[in-house]
């Protein structure tokens, strides 16, 4: 039987319609969201260090996903004597991992921070017996003055600020410091395990003391530490404080 061309179209358009609607339910549903292996809070107290809360604000919250969750505190130690602070920050992703997590050298550079030196290593003995691979990132910023302009020594020199910084993103199980490697990880588990993770960004920051020494400041009785002792006391500092950062839901990690 021959229909009228206006009726082949909306068969046509029915047909089509009826396809689509059909198609929805052979689309999975949303992935499972494992939670990362570390704990929510930062432990108030490890060893000799004591944290005291430092409060998110300004462009963080701003850029980041409604559902992403910050826990930062600042370590000082009053036992060892004179020593530097160590920043701690973590950020919760949620599930908007576009928008939630990222790495950190944009937020840096924005901020000031002149990257030195860059590069990947990894924090010995960090998960009892496990060493943690992290970003390592070497970083100096002009000091300014009142007037937002950099302050200068007495020989013309400008004054900086010096910082080490190391990161990593800590998943469901496993560990690793990169960017895209968390992406490949991510990719893996949604395709072969069918389920999504919370990754937490973590990072520890601590000043280069020696640096300030060199530019011809007083720094008291405060150590003055070059870049490798300033790396070796964050690293002592990480072993001390990451096993307590082990949330319950976590498990031995796995490093990569």
């Amino acid at each position: 039987m021959n229909l009228p061309g206006s009726n082949r179209r909306w068969i046509s358009l029915a047909a089509v319609c009826l396809g689509a609607f059909s198609l929805v339910f052979l689309i999975p549903e949303a992935p499972e969201m494992k939670p990362s292996m570390l704990a929510t809070e930062l432990p108030r107290w490890s060893g000799d260090w004591t944290g005291e809360t430092v409060a998110i604000t300004g462009r963080e919250l701003e850029i980041l996903a409604n559902d992403t969750s910050f826990e930062r505190k600042n370590y000082r130690n009053f036992v060892d004597g004179p020593v530097p602070s160590v920043l701690v920050s973590i950020v919760f992703s949620g599930k908007d991992l576009n928008n939630s997590i990222h790495r950190p050298e944009t937020c840096l550079r924005t901020q000031g921070w002149e990257f030195v030196e860059e590069g990947f290593t990894t924090v010995e003995d960090a998960f009892g017996g496990q060493a943690m691979p992290v970003k390592q990132i070497v970083c100096r910023r002009a000091r300014l003055d009142d007037k937002g302009k950099p302050i200068l020594q007495p020989d013309g020199s400008v004054l900086f600020d010096w910082q080490l910084l190391q990161y990593t993103f800590v998943g469901h199980e496993r560990v690793t410091p990169g960017h895209y490697g968390r992406t490949f990880i991510d990719i893996q588990d949604r395709l072969l395990r069918g389920h999504d993770q919370v990754w937490a960004y973590v990072t520890f920051a601590t000043t280069i003391t020696g640096k300030y020494a060199d530019q011809g400041l007083s720094l008291g009785a405060m150590p003055a530490m070059d870049l490798e002792e300033s790396r070796e006391f964050l690293a002592g500092f990480i072993r001390s404080l990451m096993p307590r950062m082990i949330g319950a839901a976590g498990e031995k990690p796995s490093t990569g």
